[in-house]
């Protein structure tokens, strides 16, 4: 029986390592195109992205001159998913707003990192134009992908606040948390640093330009994304304010709408 070579070995490792990464670029996104109906009140509404894509959301009048939250969903599921965790601020009199990305629910086409950042500045200008409502009274809310699309946008307008919840620092460094699960080593988890990403979502490398008022949230309970991550965002801008909770996992969240309906009105 041959013995196999160190270095066959080295190169069966990597090879395997690139896969793993190639799949980590290529599985960024799991939309669900079947909407489930919600009893509680609001207008289905049409838009177009930036760049022309037909989308769809939900959307429900802000009272008494109250801002609207425009809240960018996370990379499974769509609309029907989130809609229930923005209900309370809804029945507190805060619009809300809440659109699927391009290939998720009833929107059309197939989702990509610069897609998905037209897609959320449509929503800014459909607010804009047709709920009259000016980038001033819109609250950007991004929860876990939608972090990452929600730090851009916010670098180009000047909102009322911006909130990220169970945001990454960018895909890179989720793909470094992914491979560390497989191979259980740093040395070979840092090799994503080297390898060239197409979309990246590169929150940390923005959000220190973000000059609205910021709230950073994560479970320490997060399963998926490390709650570090937090700390590494709310480390780049000096004005964020952090809060960590318990118990909330990635896609159960119970106390995070908490502390951000307490910063809402602490800004409002």
């Amino acid at each position: 029986m041959k013995k196999i070579s160190v270095k066959r070995i080295i190169i069966g490792v990597l090879i395997g390592i690139l896969i793993i990464i190639l799949y980590c670029q290529n599985n960024i996104y799991y939309p669900v195109k079947e909407v489930y109906n919600s009893d509680y009140p609001h207008e289905n509404i049409y838009f177009n992205s930036k760049d022309g894509i037909k989308l769809n959301a939900w959307y429900i009048a802000p009272k008494a001159n109250k801002p609207t939250i425009l809240f960018s969903h996370g990379n499974g599921g769509n609309i029907s998913y989130f809609f229930d965790m923005l209900i309370p601020f809804a029945q507190e009199g805060y619009g809300v707003f809440i659109y699927d990305y391009r290939g998720y629910g009833n929107s059309s086409s197939f989702p990509y990192e610069n897609g998905l950042y037209n897609d959320l500045r449509g929503a800014v200008n459909y607010l804009n134009k047709e709920k009259n409502t000016p980038d001033k009274d819109i609250i950007l809310w991004g929860l876990s992908i939608g972090g990452g699309v929600t730090s851009k946008i916010a670098n180009e307008n000047e909102f009322k606040a911006v909130i990220f919840q169970s945001t990454f620092t960018n895909i890179q460094d989720m793909g470094k948390v992914v491979l560390k699960k497989h191979t259980h080593s740093d040395f070979f988890s840092n090799i994503v640093y080297i390898v060239p990403f197409f979309q990246n979502f590169n929150t940390y490398s923005r959000i220190d330009k973000i000059t609205e008022p910021i709230l950073i949230t994560h479970s320490k309970d997060d399963e998926l994304i490390p709650y570090e991550m937090a700390l590494k965002n709310a480390g780049k801008n000096k004005k964020a304010k952090l809060v960590l909770v318990n118990n909330d996992t990635h896609n159960y969240n119970e106390n995070s709408p908490v502390k951000i309906m307490e910063f809402i009105k602490e800004i409002n």
